[in-house]
């Protein structure tokens, strides 16, 4: 068997249709149709921010955008590109954001070793320092509740 799979092989022969049928013997499609999006392109601030930084990250809430950038900058925009605030908290790469459920709080992680979770509507801020670069950060759904405020 072996022989006759490396033989196949050493003549060259072609990829053929009939094998590109998956145990029950239904044929992939090659193309399928793809989906129809509608979408806007953000303007606005993102233009400037872009111009001046490259972003790093992304994270949606039903009701904002927020972006971290490689200069440790991390912006909250409406869904027209609009800055609605600003966080200036890292000295180096923010890796990921995480937004609770409610949009009230946001958590950044940075290579500088710091994980932020900063309040959206107030000036409360939670500064954990770490001695090495952190990459990934997920707040709980529920961390707007004053009783469970974690974080991973």
């Amino acid at each position: 068997m072996a022989e006759e799979l490396s033989s196949e092989y050493e003549s060259g022969s072609e990829y053929s249709e009939e094998e590109d049928e998956d145990e029950s013997g239904e044929e992939v499609l090659d193309e399928e149709e793809e989906p129809k999006l509608k979408y806007m392109r953000l303007g606005s601030h993102v233009t400037d921010i872009l111009k001046r930084d490259a972003a790093s990250c992304m994270a949606v809430h039903e009701r904002f955008l927020a972006l971290g950038t490689h200069w440790g900058v991390v912006y909250v925009l409406d869904f027209a590109g609009n800055e609605i605030k600003r966080y200036s908290i890292h000295k180096a790469t923010v890796n990921e954001l995480s937004i609770d459920d409610c949009g009230e709080y946001i958590a950044s992680c940075c290579n500088d070793g710091k994980v932020v979770i900063s309040s959206l509507y107030g000036k409360e801020q939670v500064v954990h320092s770490h001695k090495r670069p952190i990459l990934t950060v997920a707040l709980d759904p529920e961390y707007h509740r004053k009783q469970t405020s974690r974080f991973v």
